[in-house]
């Protein structure tokens, strides 16, 4: 009866283990936005060296431009193809590309709206320096995505030194 009751025991202990494992590694492998955008802050402040009263300034500035950006392109790509079930014709595409350009146009207007609302609270050469710590943090993302090692034959890109 101590062995039936013991081999219970440690089955179920065995699966709330491995339920919690399989929970915390979906937890992992969600996409959290308030917890990509805290990462993005604290390393742009970080790599930019900005003070905190220029991050409360610049922030949500740059948040509200990020927002508008994303509305940007889901409205270019809302409808992209109305047919699941083949190939898009030639006309579809075409609208298609031509909303992506306008999209590109829309942001690259937003853009120089939100940096001269930036230099507004900041310097320049800080808003110079947000701006290489965006391109580093985008490349960080990428280098956390990617494996380690040569895939497919593809080289892991060096870094400058």
């Amino acid at each position: 009866m101590k062995k039936i009751f013991l081999l219970i025991v440690l089955i179920l202990s065995t699966v709330a283990v491995t339920a919690q494992e399989n929970g915390e590694r979906a937890k992992k492998g969600r996409f959290s936005p308030e917890e990509f955008k805290a990462k993005q802050q604290k390393f742009i402040t970080e790599k930019a060296k900005l003070t905190e009263a220029e991050a409360e300034l610049f922030f949500p500035l740059f948040f509200e431009l990020q927002k508008k950006k994303f509305e940007i392109e889901r409205n270019a790509r809302k409808g992209m193809f109305k047919k699941r079930d083949g190939r898009p014709t030639d006309e579809e595409c075409r609208e298609y590309v031509n909303k992506m350009a306008e999209s590109k146009i829309a942001i690259a207007k937003l853009e120089k709206e939100y940096t001269e609302k930036y230099m507004k609270v900041i310097p320049a050469c800080k808003i110079m320096e947000i701006q290489r710590a965006e391109n580093m943090f985008q490349r960080h993302l990428m280098n956390e995505m990617m494996p380690r090692g040569p895939r497919n034959g593809m080289k892991k890109p060096q870094e400058k030194r």
